[in-house]
């Protein structure tokens, strides 16, 4: 049986509408809460501490970007190309800004990407993502001084924007000073981190924390 909105009809007797009404509730709670795979789709089900809150939300795909009407912002899910795929992504539209009498642009109402299809937690090379179509990756290495150590990352992006390196070990001599290191840029999936020797001498090896910026 599904849920029938025609119950109970106003013509009908309550003596023989209270099992219909109550297939009918059973009928509503079945669709209003789903549990697959011990996870609750659209809501939290009934009788229970957060009912009614959302649990996974299930959007359905659009083919097109739908726009924006009124004051209102519009959030769906719609396939994206990125460098390794094509996935169903989340984006979503605002009402546009621009042109104003201030200001009259015309500035293209243009969708964001919120979201990627993975992130990166086993390491070395850990990633997630920021909305607008962003990869951010991070993640530790140690380095033989005076030697280039090249760090790949994974997915590859289709543009690696920036990679950013930190050391954590300091020069020798008691100066307290950070080692310099720096960055080259190679390919969109790899960079280079070179050392330079202090004043006072570096370590044999170092360790360095690193960040990459790319675009999916």
């Amino acid at each position: 049986m599904t849920y029938d909105p025609q119950i109970p009809l106003v013509t009908e007797s309550p003596s023989t509408s209270a099992s219909p009404i109550q297939v009918n509730f059973d009928q509503f709670a079945k669709v209003f809460s789903q549990v697959v795979g011990g996870l609750f789709l659209n809501h939290v089900p009934f009788k229970n501490a957060n009912q009614g809150k959302h649990g996974a939300v299930i959007m359905q795909k659009q083919a097109l970007d739908p726009g924006v009407t009124e004051n209102l912002t519009v959030l769906y899910a719609k396939d994206s190309t990125s460098h390794v795929s094509t996935e169903p992504q989340l984006f979503v539209q605002i009402p546009k800004f621009l042109p104003t009498n201030k200001d009259p642009t015309d500035a293209a109402n243009t969708p964001m990407k919120l979201t990627y299809n993975s992130v990166g937690l086993a390491g070395p090379v850990y990633y997630s993502f920021l909305p607008g179509n962003w990869i951010v990756y991070f993640g530790r290495e140690t380095a033989v001084a005076a030697s280039p150590k090249t760090i790949t990352i994974s997915p590859i992006p289709s543009i690696l924007f920036i990679a950013l390196a930190n050391p954590n070990t300091l020069e020798l001599g008691g100066t307290h000073r950070p080692m310099k290191i720096s960055t080259n840029i190679t390919s969109t999936s790899t960079f280079d981190v070179y050392s330079t020797p202090g004043a006072s001498g570096s370590p044999a090896n170092y360790d360095f924390s690193w960040f990459a910026l790319g675009v999916a």
